[in-house]
């Protein structure tokens, strides 16, 4: 079943370009903006202490990226959480909420995780679910969408993408692990995939003839790209998969089975 809309996405590589210039933008504001608060201090200026902790960086980064974004996607506001909630047990126990700090987060983070606007595919069409047996392993169950929202919280999923038409999508690892297999998925141009790990790995195993363009951020994480590199493999410059998304306090790593 399709839902059409009359007003088509930008394309992957149109819309890298203004979240680029969105990026550089917001990027010189925010080291302005720690270069004064630095030169404040140093000029005699009273800032507060917590100004200057990790905590608080974490949540500047956070603020950025949801900026760079346009707060589309939710690991701007794991980070913003994080870094909320050990900036309030360390910095104002005086409140005596700290043992209700952990579980609101939690409710905040699931509400915008229920709410949290429905992406589009590039196509502008939308899809329901369809599930089939997986080509290479009867009774293995495969996903046959094109477009992909998985969600691990506090917990792991692994999932097997088999479409010939992949648009992209999003994974969630947040305390949590997720393994996407797209070694029987194929398109064709340049799709996007939201990745955001936050305490927590993903594992996409990806053709090696795939061309990976990483933009993701890293704090107090990695990324990875381990899949092995040799002669007869040939990369594909019409199959490029642009990862966006968060690394913080946690890992993406990228595999290939031959």
């Amino acid at each position: 079943m399709y839902r059409t809309d009359e007003k088509q996405t930008d394309k992957p590589w149109q819309k890298s370009e203004s979240e680029q210039r969105r990026g550089r933008l917001y990027g010189g504001v925010f080291v302005v903006i720690v270069g004064a608060l630095y030169l404040l201090r140093e000029l005699g200026y009273w800032l507060p202490n917590w100004l200057f902790t990790w905590q608080m960086l974490l949540i500047a980064i956070g603020v950025f990226i949801g900026l760079k974004h346009s707060f589309r996607n939710f690991g701007w506001l794991i980070m913003i959480l994080i870094g909320t909630t050990f900036l309030l047990k360390d910095y104002a126990p005086w409140l005596h909420i700290n043992n209700f700090l952990w579980p609101i987060a939690i409710i905040i983070l699931g509400l915008f995780m229920i709410f949290k606007p429905r992406r589009e595919s590039c196509s502008g069409k939308m899809k329901w679910h369809k599930y089939r047996s997986h080509p290479d392993a009867p009774g293995k169950v495969g996903f046959d969408d094109d477009e992909i929202d998985f969600n691990a919280v506090f917990g792991g999923i692994r999932k097997n993408i088999i479409t010939k038409n992949f648009r992209g999508g999003e994974i969630n690892a947040v305390f949590g692990g997720a393994e996407v297999n797209f070694m029987q998925a194929d398109f064709t141009g340049a799709v996007e995939l939201e990745v955001n790990s936050v305490f927590g790995g993903t594992r996409l195993i990806i053709p090696s003839n795939w061309t990976i363009k990483s933009e993701v951020a890293a704090v107090m994480g990695s990324v990875e790209d381990k899949r092995p590199i040799t002669k007869e493999i040939t990369v594909d410059p019409n199959k490029t998969l642009i990862l966006r998304g968060n690394a913080v306090f946690g890992g993406i790593e990228i595999q290939s089975y031959s």
